[in-house]
């Protein structure tokens, strides 16, 4: 059980095969990742490379067709201004829309762009925050009061929308106020690029806050790669003195090859709180290069090393 190779389809093929490993996956919840290489591992890249439509049709079948994840991010409704990159979500995610039992999020920093998603027919979002206010207004032009409120209209404007149909700009959208489902992330767990360390209390004043907006999913971000498992127990014990329920929380990590067993180590540790969705993606790229030097931008998980962590913690269990 050692030598596990790391890829999604070995992993699949030998938790099937061995009933007692196979066993401790269900126990887990099932977890499975949720693929962010289309939007946050493209992000950084926006200066640097161009990705036309085709190429990124190309990624999203390659990644469907190996590893199957149940929720992928397609890309992000923002100024072409400011990311170009992600000029032609809208038809990537009509691409996408023809697979079935695939939840395709898109990430909207306003209500304006939640409006004109919703339109060519969006029904999972990501909006985003932080716990840092130098980042916040950096990032999103809000501070977080601001970025507070916003979040909130949306999350008002979704849980309202209670007819069949409505007619926005006399274009249909879906059907069913239910279908929906938001993920809010909070960037700069733990450190700030700007602002530097930041407080675990303040962290989790943040979280219970935006819990009570009842999102699906609110995603921990180590913006900055720097994420300590003392830190992370902190940011755990503080939820849960607060009431919260872990499997609310999904995790974003930035790891480089030198604290690659600090990642396992939180990533253990959230399995061990009912933690089960972590973002990863294809390529070795993410980051938000809007409010970070290029220099210090680190890459998304990878699904070799989400599948290594996942591996490692069920055999430990086994032994």
């Amino acid at each position: 059980m050692k030598n596990i190779p790391n890829c999604a389809n070995t992993f699949k093929s030998f938790y099937i095969s061995n009933d007692l490993f196979y066993q401790a996956y269900r126990l887990l919840g099932s977890p499975k990742p949720f693929d962010v290489t289309l939007r946050d591992g493209l992000q950084s890249l926006n200066f640097e490379e161009t990705f036309d439509l085709e190429k990124k049709i190309k990624i999203y079948d390659y990644i469907i067709e190996n590893y199957m994840p149940t929720n992928i991010e397609v890309g992000s409704v923002v100024s072409n201004k400011i990311l170009p990159i992600f000029k032609d979500t809208e038809q990537i995610f009509n691409y996408a829309e023809s697979y079935r039992n695939i939840n395709n999020y898109v990430l909207v920093p306003n209500a304006d762009k939640l409006t004109e998603s919703m339109i060519f027919g969006v029904k999972n979002f990501s909006f985003i925050t932080s716990v840092s206010n130098s980042f916040q207004i950096k990032n999103t032009k809000m501070n977080l009061d601001e970025s507070y409120n916003s979040i909130k209209n949306m999350m008002d404007f979704l849980n309202e929308y209670k007819k069949q149909f409505s007619n926005i700009q006399n274009r249909y959208i879906y059907k069913d106020n239910s279908e929906y489902k938001v993920k809010i992330y909070v960037s700069c767990i733990n450190e700030c690029p700007i602002e530097g360390k930041i407080s675990t209390s303040i962290i989790v004043d943040k979280l219970y806050r935006l819990s009570q907006l009842k999102p699906n999913k609110i995603c921990l971000s180590d913006t900055c790669g720097t994420l300590t498992i003392e830190d992370f127990r902190e940011i755990i014990y503080g939820v849960k003195n607060r009431g919260l329920t872990c499997s609310l929380f999904s995790l974003h990590l930035h790891i480089n090859s030198e604290r690659e067993k600090h990642a396992e180590e939180i990533v253990h540790y959230a399995l061990n709180n009912q933690i089960t969705e972590f973002d990863v993606s294809l390529i070795k790229y993410g980051g938000c290069s809007v409010t970070m030097d290029k220099k210090r931008l680190l890459s998304n998980m990878t699904y070799e090393q989400y599948y290594r962590f996942i591996a490692n913690y069920i055999i430990n269990k086994c032994k």
